[in-house]
Order: structure tokens, then C-alpha cells, then sequence
């Protein structure tokens, strides 16, 4: 599959940290400059072989090769050789293969394409709050053996709710395709302490790798849902879940409970 997937949490990368992270069944080289600028490479320095991940430090805004210390800009190119005044054209124009790398909501993602084609469409952003800023409950993650199309097939088939959630009668639903968008609303009859509630689940995924997923019913929770394949039988699933600022004691109460139950 291709498209923006999530590879780290954004606390995951302070300022001047280098990372080596293993998805796509492949590996590649995050790091985060001095100016808080993310940037995503193939990890063996084309200069003698050296693993980028391995010992190499952040001067500035570029990543400095712990073998021989020159040093590679975000963009692929060679900013310094200590040992020589001159470094050829064609390496300052870049020999080190790059990835797209964004930074939204608090994750970090990078594009993927199996034939390196240039990003489709933009990361998707939260949905906007209806009053100020969302407040994030809690991250969760898993590794599942699985591919990772079935995760995003999941999220279209609300004719499980039944049997896998005890939701009494059959959803109604409306799945919406556009380009690489799906927005899918269903609308169910939910059994709680105090009786049958009705509530939606509004979803807008572009792509197979992000989602967001809001809950609106007596509280209104969104669901930030990343899915990354790490390889062909494995993914790694992220979970973020915001609510609204300022609601009540009780409406917190309630919130935090539903948050549970979808969790579990």
C-alpha cells in the first residue's frame, strides 16, 4: 500500500535526536534538527556504507555521519567534508535518497510509495473542535499480525457491530468515496446503564493509513487511528483519544468511561 503513515509520536524525536526505524519491511533514518524540522532518509551514507542510525549526531539542522563526519541535509545533499574545502556539485545537489516526512496531531509521518512516486494528498488534521483546542485522554499502540488492509476494511464494516459490540439492531450506514477519501456515518442504537441511546460514528480516512473517527452521542470523542504495515503480516496500530475542553465533572466522568469501553 501507499500513502502517509505514521512511524513515531511526535514526543518520540526531541531536538537532536536520530532514530533508525524499521517499517515497509524496510529501514530509514528520522531526525529532528535544531530548528525542530523533521527529516527522513535511507539509512547507509553513500560515501563509504556506514549506517546512519549508528552514532550519528545532529550539527545544526543536518545529520553528520559518525564514519567520516560529513554531514547530509534534509534534502539528500552534502553540506561538509572536514577534510576538504570542496565538495562536488552533484553531492551538494543531493546523493542520499530522502522520504516526505510530515508532523500533524502530534504524530509523525512519513510517505510511502513501493515505486517512490511523489505524495498524492496531504496528512489528514484532526477535525476541527467546536470549542478551542481538543484535549488528548490518552495514546495507545499495538503490534498486530495482520496485514494491515484488513485493519482499514474493519472501519467500513459496520455489520459486525451486532455480534463483536452488542449494539441491538442494525446499523445504518453511508459509505462515501472520493479519489482517495472514504467518509463513512453510521448511525446505531446503543444499550447503556440508563437505556437504548442513539449515537454516530463519523469517519474520514484518505489513504490506508490514517483515519479520524468521531463518537458523538451523549459525549463527543475523536479517535485519531494510524495504521502502519511494519511488513506483509505485521502492523503496527496508534491510537490517540481527544475530548472536547471544558466539559463538566460528570460529562469527564461519562467521557472517560466511553473512552474505556472503545479502548477495550
Amino acid at each position: 500500500p501507499f500513502g502517509w503513515f505514521a512511524v513515531a509520536m511526535s514526543d518520540d524525536l526531541a531536538k537532536g535526536a536520530v532514530k533508525t526505524l524499521r517499517y515497509f519491511a524496510t529501514e530509514f533514518v528520522v531526525w529532528r534538527g535544531e530548528d525542530g524540522g523533521l527529516n527522513a532518509v535511507d539509512p547507509i551514507c553513500p560515501h563509504m556504507g556506514a549506517h546512519l542510525g549508528v552514532s550519528s549526531t545532529v550539527s545544526g539542522n543536518d545529520l553528520r555521519c559518525a564514519y567520516h563526519h560529513w554531514s547530509f541535509n534534509g534534502a539528500g545533499g552534502v553540506t561538509d567534508i572536514p577534510y576538504t574545502p570542496v565538495i562536488p556539485p552533484r553531492l551538494k545537489k543531493g546523493c542520499l535518497a530522502t522520504w516526505p516526512i510530515a508532523e500533524s496531531g502530534g504524530a509523525i509521518y512519513v510517505w510511502h510509495h513501493p515505486r517512490k512516486a511523489a505524495p498524492k494528498w496531504d496528512v489528514v488534521p484532526l477535525p476541527e473542535c467546536p470549542d478551542g483546542e481538543w484535549v488528548l485522554h490518552s495514546q495507545h499502540d499495538w503490534t498486530i499480525n495482520i496485514h494491515c488492509q484488513e485493519i482499514t476494511e474493519n472501519g467500513q464494516d459496520y455489520a459486525h457491530f451486532n455480534a463483536v459490540h452488542g449494539v441491538p439492531f442494525a446499523p445504518k450506514g453511508e459509505l462515501k468515496i472520493d479519489g482517495y477519501k472514504r467518509r463513512n456515518t453510521v448511525v446505531a442504537e446503543m444499550n447503556t446503564p440508563r437505556g437504548p441511546m442513539t449515537g454516530k460514528i463519523d469517519t474520514t480516512a484518505v489513504g490506508p493509513g490514517q483515519s479520524m473517527v468521531e463518537y458523538i452521542d451523549v459525549c463527543h470523542v475523536v479517535q485519531a487511528q494510524q495504521v502502519t504495515p511494519i511488513d506483509s503480516e505485521h502492523t503496527h496500530l496508534r491510537w490517540q483519544m481527544f475530548h472536547p475542553p471544558g466539559i463538566s465533572d460528570g460529562k469527564l466522568r461519562v467521557t472517560r468511561a466511553r473512552i474505556r469501553d472503545l479502548v477495550k
